[in-house]
């Protein structure tokens, strides 16, 4: 059985998602933020940089949000969950699953802890607002790649999915969150409805945006 080390509302909900999707077992292990489980040492044998998520399948342990969810669809191809190998589709999978992980949720990480680079508060602020002026240019190059497509990578519903309905749950608290972008607005809102989605969040104990506009 899966182990998946969570925290509500963190980079969690997508492979618990994910995991939904598949419909396997699997047993949830929550961290407490606020005491610093993450943190600990008995922890950090899992995943050494004390962040969260992280899995166990078994004796082999995974960290790193996409690439735990990248792992689970290819330990689960009956799920349908990637493109095929060698199509345009796998590669624009890849692309997107990349770009989300190494610009847009690293613009997140700096706009919610800028403390994590500087200590200085002033310092602090400026790195607040110019993430938030590169999470609003990644949001476009998403919404542009997106174009008129069902899902991201094109008819088929895929992790990168999952992902971006993760990040733009994230965006809520934003001046301009990401379904101010219609094409986002229309993919993650068919993304967070679907029951797997739903489920975990149940699980989870959150709620959707409560800003998301009403139609």
């Amino acid at each position: 059985m899966y182990k998946l080390f969570w925290a509500p509302g963190t980079a969690a909900m997508a492979p618990q998602a994910v995991l939904e999707e598949i419909g396997v077992a699997y047993e949830m292990a929550k961290l407490d933020i606020a005491a610093k489980q993450h943190e600990q040492a008995e922890y950090k044998k899992l995943n050494p940089n004390g962040r969260i998520p992280t899995l166990v399948d078994g004796d082999f342990v995974i960290f790193e949000t996409a690439a735990i969810c990248q792992y689970l669809a290819d330990r689960h191809p009956e799920a349908n969950l990637v493109p095929a190998l060698g199509s345009h589709a796998r590669g624009r999978h890849y692309q997107w699953l990349t770009y989300m992980t190494n610009t847009v949720q690293v613009g997140f990480v700096d706009w919610f802890h800028p403390d994590w680079t500087f200590a200085d508060a002033g310092r602090q602020a400026e790195l607040k607002i110019a993430s938030e002026a590169k999470l609003y240019r990644g949001f476009q190059v998403l919404n542009d790649g997106i174009g008129q497509n069902r899902w991201m990578t094109g008819e088929q519903f895929t992790i990168c999915d999952v992902y971006l309905a993760m990040l733009t749950r994230w965006s809520r608290f934003l001046d301009k969150p990401m379904w101010t972008w219609p094409n986002i607005r229309r993919v993650a809102g068919a993304a967070h409805v679907r029951p797997a989605f739903q489920r975990m969040m149940q699980k989870q104990g959150i709620a959707w945006a409560e800003n998301w506009p009403k139609d």
